[in-house]
């Protein structure tokens, strides 16, 4: 059985929602069989879902297994340093394409994340082969990108998908697959979901396995680590100066289980999506939970620090 990410993710350009002329320049660019395209959006745009959707649209008529050694993915996470562009890419684009009058594509999912160095190597290949092979990639940060890359590839810009579209998707999926939100939780879920499409597929599909009515007990339960309602307590507590009891509260959820980060994590998403603080206030608090995540995660993790967190928290409120 599929995930509901497998299930709803969508199969074609025109599944993916683009604005008309985005939707119009890729179909041309695809026509005229150049695609040295750099896409640019943030993490949840949906990136490499168009960069597959492309493919399929590309190679139209052709099964996936057709043309599967007609394609390189790369991506970050993979990278094996300059030798492997020098030597595999290159010796990938000198060879001739399996599929009639289509080319064969390099794809580099984020790009951004890939040393300068290697980059340049990359630019060179897509000075040398880009008659014959497809370069498609994909970053967050356009600024980390060489500028000599930027000026070879077309910038195209996925913006972050919005309420509207987030509401139309929740209200395909909840029909779909039978799921009864109680309509006065829905601000209270969007919340959660943080206008992030794989996140709110994800606690859809909790719902569904909850197979029960989902009201605002039901979704403080299972979309969140931690209880709001526990830091709704806590920020009472802070704001009253009570810092024996806001320490003890944070020790009971680490005696629950929760790491540090965790409790760090879960308060950083509650203090940005609550309404109980001035905006005023979350100026000043959020910089400082971000700081200490950022000590806890390339430095150590203590539980005393918790309690060095409070007092300092307490003195921004």
């Amino acid at each position: 059985m599929n995930s509901f990410i497998k299930k709803y993710q969508p199969d074609t350009l025109k599944d993916f929602g683009l604005e008309d002329s985005t939707h119009e320049f890729i179909n041309t660019l695809i026509d005229i069989d150049s695609l040295n395209v750099l896409f640019v959006g943030d993490p949840d745009a949906g990136k490499t879902t168009i960069l597959k959707c492309i493919i399929k649209e590309y190679y139209k008529g052709y099964e996936e297994n057709d043309y599967n050694n007609n394609i390189i993915y790369l991506n970050s996470a993979q990278e094996q340093g300059i030798q492997f562009y020098r030597n595999e890419v290159k010796t990938f684009c000198q060879t001739c394409s399996i599929i009639k009058n289509r080319k064969k594509i390099v794809i580099i999912d984020d790009l951004d994340l890939i040393n300068q160095q290697s980059q340049q190597v990359f630019r060179n290949c897509i000075d040398v082969y880009k008659n014959n092979v497809n370069f498609i990639c994909s970053c967050t940060n356009l600024k980390k990108i060489i500028e000599s890359i930027q000026s070879r590839l077309m910038i195209i810009k996925i913006p972050k998908i919005d309420q509207v579209k987030l509401n139309q998707i929740c209200n395909k999926i909840t029909t779909l697959e039978k799921i009864n939100i109680d309509e006065k939780s829905l601000h209270l879920f969007f919340r959660y979901c943080e206008n992030s499409l794989r996140i709110m597929i994800n606690y859809l599909e909790k719902f569904k396995l909850y197979n029960q009515q989902i009201d605002s007990v039901v979704i403080n339960s299972l979309c969140t680590n931690i209880n709001d309602c526990i830091f709704d307590e806590l920020l009472v507590l802070l704001i009253n100066k009570d810092i024996i009891s806001s320490i003890q509260l944070l020790k009971g959820i680490y005696n629950q289980g929760y790491s540090v980060m965790d409790i760090l994590d879960c308060f950083f998403s509650y203090i940005k999506n609550t309404d109980n603080l001035s905006d005023e206030s979350k100026y000043k608090i959020i910089p400082y939970i971000c700081k200490y995540i950022h000590i806890f995660h390339d430095i150590h993790e203590d539980e005393i620090e918790l309690s060095l967190f409070i007092n300092n928290i307490i003195k921004l409120i």
